[in-house]
């Protein structure tokens, strides 16, 4: 599915939506401002550079970046010169991390640089962002094959725990349900402060971030399908639309305005699976 503007030009910003994962490609937002990652990130420029300061240890200059859930997204980690950047908004609970990993640098802190195949990377997203039309199937195919190849996306690189699993099922099945720690600590046989540990260690960042998190990427796909912000925001689980603008911006660092109101106009492109994922909380919305 994708927007009515069927021939975009190159310049256009273009947002890939699954029901797990998101690929941004094209300029960010101008004001785009400092926030604290919510999960895996895999950052890379397709046009500039990128200069990241892993701590005391010399700036390094690359074009590509994994950066980890917890990270503090400023200049004074990763900045960029004249950057059009395709971000990787990697799925949870998932492979691709510890993939990516395998194939790229460590830095220290979770961060990693210099993906393997660096160039065909580049130029993967680069295509995928500047075609006049790309299904997302076509898009994952031609990106995901280079960034993570088919010998590693069978491998189990990480084990996670079943009841970290279960909570954030629960999380994303009931979204207007906010159940208290206890009831989820109950549900899976741990203690509060258990279950908190062991969440944060699984997922990098705990149980409510989680769900602000996931609330902010449902709302992101109502959105793209035309629906307003205040219509996105209670659907969502918001309680109105200044508080997913606020949420938002501390998950993306921009804010739903910004995004979908203001040039340059996305072109969102979303596969059935994250249509599926909002089908039920349109019923009896008027079509947009």
């Amino acid at each position: 599915m994708t927007n009515k503007n069927n021939h975009i030009p190159c310049t256009t910003p273009r947002l890939l939506v699954w029901s797990h994962d998101v690929l941004f490609l094209g300029t960010c937002p101008s004001r785009q401002e400092p926030y604290r990652t919510t999960q895996e990130l895999m950052v890379v420029c397709l046009e500039g550079s990128l200069t990241i300061r892993p701590g005391r240890d010399a700036p390094v200059s690359t074009r590509s970046c994994l950066i980890p859930p917890g990270a503090w997204l400023d200049r004074t980690l990763i900045e960029g010169h004249k950057p059009v950047l395709g971000i990787y908004f990697l799925a949870p609970f998932s492979q691709d991390y510890p993939a990516l990993a395998s194939r790229m640098t460590h830095l220290g802190n979770g961060l990693y640089c210099h993906h393997q195949e660096e160039t065909a990377v580049i130029r993967a997203m680069t295509e995928a962002r500047n075609q006049p039309v790309i299904t997302p199937g076509e898009a994952r195919t031609l990106v995901r094959d280079i960034l993570i190849p088919p010998a590693l996306q069978g491998l189990t690189f990480r084990e996670y725990d079943p009841r970290a699993l279960t909570v954030a099922r629960r999380i994303r099945e009931d979204l207007h349900d906010t159940p208290s720690l206890n009831t989820l600590a109950n549900e899976v046989n741990l203690s509060e402060s258990r279950l908190e540990k062991l969440f944060k260690e699984q997922a990098g960042l705990p149980i409510t971030q989680y769900r602000v998190r996931y609330r902010v990427f449902i709302s992101t796909i109502i959105m793209a399908l035309g629906y307003s912000i205040t219509e996105a925001a209670l659907l969502a689980g918001f309680s109105n639309s200044a508080h997913l603008s606020r949420c938002y911006r501390q998950v993306n660092g921009v804010t739903p305005s910004s995004t979908f109101l203001n040039r340059p106009y996305l072109d969102s492109v979303l596969d059935k699976s994250a249509t599926a994922l909002v089908t039920p909380l349109l019923e009896g919305q008027p079509a947009v």
